[in-house]
Order: structure tokens, then C-alpha cells, then sequence
């Protein structure tokens, strides 16, 4: 699956270049296209009169030479060596017939261009670089019309004979290049704020609510400041979002723990009341309401406790700190007395385990798994197994159990507070719906996952996902 960052990537990328191109091409096909036929300058001043008195005067030798051109040649090198450019003539075939000096073979080989062709054949005096040569002409010979003089000297090109000598491919070529790397400095501009909100969503999407984003200062001299800044809301938005989301949750956790101290005061003064009435009481048919009181009583304190530790589990955990802990050593002792228990209740216990190294907080990671054995151990018929799988980078704690299961559409609800199923409400085995509720609680402490499955036979299995330590990982 491709990632939606580098996804957007792409898309910017691709937009920006492919508007870039069709610009450029719009503007360059005909241009390239004017050049072909006419990219030749019109000889104007000292460079035309100089051109055709010389033409003038090789066609005076031409015609009084007889067709002896080895004679005329002779003469050709007595003449003034002062001129700025040498010359040669040159038939329709293409071939040098007369020269003032040997050309270069690499000009000679550019005879063939379909360019010095266009100039040949051009009815107008022109002036066009060729090969790091000044060309110019072509001069007819009045007495040869099937002969044309051109005067040349090497002479470095001007910058736009340069780009017109160029190969197409060349050009685009550079085209692509340029283009490609304005496109990644503008995608990375954007990209990187996108990619810093992208992995804030996620952190707190795993729990962690504080996480804030950096916000760089508009003002800064720094580039990579300035080039966010147009992001620096965005992010200011974000973290009082966070902040709002965090006081709120931490409100209700404080109002939970608040509620549940002011209501121990007043039950076990109930308690006590209880106690009181039951030891001065001779009367029998009183005695089974006290007992039911007194039932009653005890599960309002278990309620209240366990009320306690989900409100107060982080603060715990925050103070204990996060620790480099082997999984096997940890529930070694879990499986002991889970084998203990199941004893004791005629259930069937099995356990298999496996050695990983997590960055956890403890208590959490103990209390998440020991909530659910417990949870197996009231709903199974007869069996109970907790299974370990170690991967490359995630541990996982399957627990399953033989008991009725649940309807799918409950599956997602299981994990939260005060939930209980119709079953559980009907029955002695029914909890206080919180036990799930703080295994959902430590799982996100230690920024793990919590799934259900059920059983094809009959039952729930729950997984428990932890990712395994970065320097686990590594060796």
C-alpha cells in the first residue's frame, strides 16, 4: 500500500513538472521549429562589404585562371595574409574545390549538418557558428554560379548558437533536470510539516496526548523556520486541540478518583453500620437482608477500587518509568498462579511462552494480561490457554477460552467502562465491566493493541499486540 505522504508526493511532483513541461515545450517546438529554417543572422556592414570583395576578387582569378587551379593556388598564397578570415569554395556536391587554408576535419564533417545545408542554399548573405566556426555567406561566384565562397575563422559560438547547435535530447535533458530538482525542493517544502503532523496524528492516535509540535518562529533567520511558517497555525491548531482533549480526559480521571475517595468515607461507615446491626441483632428474618447488604456493600467497594485504578494507573505507571523488561520472566509467575486458580476451579489451564524484550511500563503490562486470564477464567466452560507468539518487531499474548463467547456486534464495545454484556448482566459470573476497560488502559500506556476474535468452536480469544524494543530489534 502506498503511503498518502509519499502519494501526495507524487501527485505535486508530477503536477508541477508536467505543467512546467507543457509550458516550455508550447514555447520551444516553435522555436525550434523557426530555427530550423531561418536561425542564421542577415551580414550587414563591414562583414558584407568584406564578403563581397572577396568574392569579387577569387572570381577575377577563377575566371583568368583557365581552370588551373594549382596556379591560382599559388597565388592565393601570395596574397594578404592580413584579412581576419580565411575562405574556401565549395561546389553543390558539397565538395571543397578552392580553399586560402586546409579546413579542420571535424568542420568538414559537419558538412553533412542539415544547418550548413540551410545555409548553403540560403539566397541571402547569412552569418552562423559551426562547429566553434564563424561562417559566413554564401558568396555566388558570378562566373560559377554552381560555385559558392564562404569565409570562416574558428571563433567561440554566442551563447544562443550554443543552445541551437545542441542535441534535442540534450536539451531536454536539462530541461528534466532543472525542472526535477525545483519539483523536490518544492514537494519537500510542503512535504515535511505534512510528515510532522502526519506522525503527531499517530502519536496521539496511540494515546499519547501530550505530544506537541514544535512550532518554528515566523520571525526566525533560520530557512527551514521560514519555509514552515505558512504551517505554524496549522500547528498552534493542533496542539491546543491536544491540550483541550488532554484536560478534558484529565478532568474526568480527577472527578473518577475525587468521587471514588468521597464515596469510601460514607461506605465504610456503612460497613461498620452493618456489622454493628448484626451483632446486636437476635432477629433471624433480618439476617438474610444483612447478608444481602452486606454483598451488596462489598461490591460497591470492589467497584470503587477498581474505579480507582484505571483513573490512577497512569500517574502510577508515569512514576514507575518504562523499563527494558524479557517477557518470559514476567509471566513465568502470572502462569503460576493462573494454573493455581484453574486448579481450584476444574479448569483446564495450558500456557506456551516465548522470550522477548519490550520498552514497557510493568505494572500495566502485568495488570492487562492478568485482567483478561481472569475474565477467561469466569466465562470458559472447561479451558483456558494463553499462547505467546514473538515476532521480528511486535509480541503477541493470545488468550482464549471455551466459554459462550459474544455476539460479533458487541466485539467493539468490550473495552469500555461499566460495558457488560446481556449475558454477563444475567448471570453470577457478571463483572463490574471494568476489567477490560483497564486492560484497554494499559495497553495504550505502553502503546500497544488490544483485538478480539471468536473462537470457530466457541469462545473469545483476545490478542495482545506490544511492539518489541529498538535495540531488541536490532541484534
Amino acid at each position: 500500500m502506498i503511503s498518502p505522504i509519499r502519494s501526495f508526493n507524487v501527485k505535486v511532483l508530477g503536477w508541477f513538472w508536467l505543467t512546467l513541461l507543457v509550458s516550455v515545450l508550447s514555447i520551444a517546438i516553435p522555436a525550434v521549429l523557426i530555427q530550423q529554417f531561418s536561425d542564421e543572422n542577415h551580414l550587414q556592414g563591414k562583414d558584407r562589404d568584406l564578403l563581397n570583395a572577396v568574392v569579387s576578387h577569387v572570381d577575377t582569378l577563377i575566371a583568368n585562371s583557365n581552370g588551373d587551379y594549382r596556379r591560382l593556388g599559388r597565388r592565393l598564397n601570395n596574397s594578404d595574409r592580413r584579412m581576419p578570415f580565411e575562405w574556401f569554395v565549395i561546389n553543390n556536391e558539397l565538395e571543397i574545390v578552392l580553399s586560402s587554408a586546409p579546413l579542420r576535419k571535424s568542420l568538414r564533417e559537419r558538412f553533412e549538418n542539415p544547418r550548413f545545408w540551410y545555409f548553403l542554399q540560403s539566397d541571402h548573405l547569412r552569418d552562423i557558428n559551426l562547429e566553434w566556426t564563424r561562417l559566413l555567406g554564401p558568396g555566388v561566384l558570378p562566373s560559377r554560379p554552381d560555385l559558392k565562397l564562404i569565409l570562416w575563422r574558428p571563433e567561440r559560438p554566442r551563447p544562443m548558437e550554443i543552445f541551437r547547435t545542441m542535441p534535442w535530447w540534450s536539451i531536454i535533458g536539462i530541461f528534466l533536470l532543472v525542472t526535477s530538482v525545483m519539483s523536490l525542493l518544492l514537494v519537500r517544502s510542503i512535504a515535511q510539516p505534512l510528515n510532522r503532523l502526519g506522525s503527531a496524528f499517530n502519536a496521539v492516535g496511540r494515546g499519547q496526548l501530550s505530544h506537541k509540535i514544535e512550532v518554528d518562529n515566523p520571525a526566525s533567520d533560520d530557512k527551514r523556520f521560514a519555509s514552515n511558517a505558512q504551517f505554524a497555525r496549522l500547528f498552534e491548531q493542533f496542539n491546543d486541540m491536544t491540550a483541550r482533549i488532554a484536560a478534558l480526559i484529565q478532568n474526568q480521571k480527577r472527578q473518577s478518583a475525587d468521587i471514588s475517595h468521597e464515596l469510601r468515607t460514607p461506605l465504610t461507615r456503612l460497613q461498620m453500620t452493618l456489622a454493628l446491626v448484626r451483632k446486636k441483632s437476635d432477629d433471624a428474618t433480618i439476617l438474610p437482608l444483612l447478608e444481602r447488604a452486606e454483598r451488596e456493600s462489598e461490591l460497591l467497594n470492589l467497584h470503587i477500587q477498581r474505579l480507582s485504578d484505571l483513573t490512577t494507573m497512569e500517574a502510577h505507571a508515569i512514576q514507575q518509568g518504562r523499563q527494558l523488561l524479557t517477557t518470559e520472566a514476567l509471566l513465568d509467575e502470572l502462569c503460576e498462579d493462573a494454573a493455581f486458580e484453574a486448579k481450584g476451579m476444574n479448569i483446564a489451564w495450558q500456557h506456551s511462552l516465548c522470550s522477548a524484550t519490550l520498552n514497557i511500563y510493568e505494572e500495566p503490562f502485568v495488570t492487562a494480561i492478568e485482567n483478561v486470564v481472569r475474565n477467561a477464567f469466569k466465562y470458559a466452560s472447561s479451558s483456558v490457554s494463553l499462547r505467546c507468539e514473538c515476532e521480528q518487531e511486535w509480541f503477541k499474548v493470545i488468550i482464549c477460552d471455551d466459554g459462550p463467547g459474544v455476539a460479533p456486534p458487541e466485539l467493539e464495545r468490550l473495552t469500555k467502562a461499566f460495558y457488560r454484556t446481556d449475558s454477563a448482566r444475567n448471570s453470577d459470573t457478571g463483572g463490574l465491566g471494568l476489567g477490560l476497560a483497564i486492560t484497554a488502559e494499559a495497553m495504550r500506556l505502553n502503546e500497544g493493541e488490544i483485538s478480539f476474535a471468536l473462537e470457530p468452536a466457541g469462545g473469545l480469544c483476545v490478542t495482545l499486540t506490544f511492539r518489541v524494543a529498538a535495540q531488541a530489534t536490532r541484534n
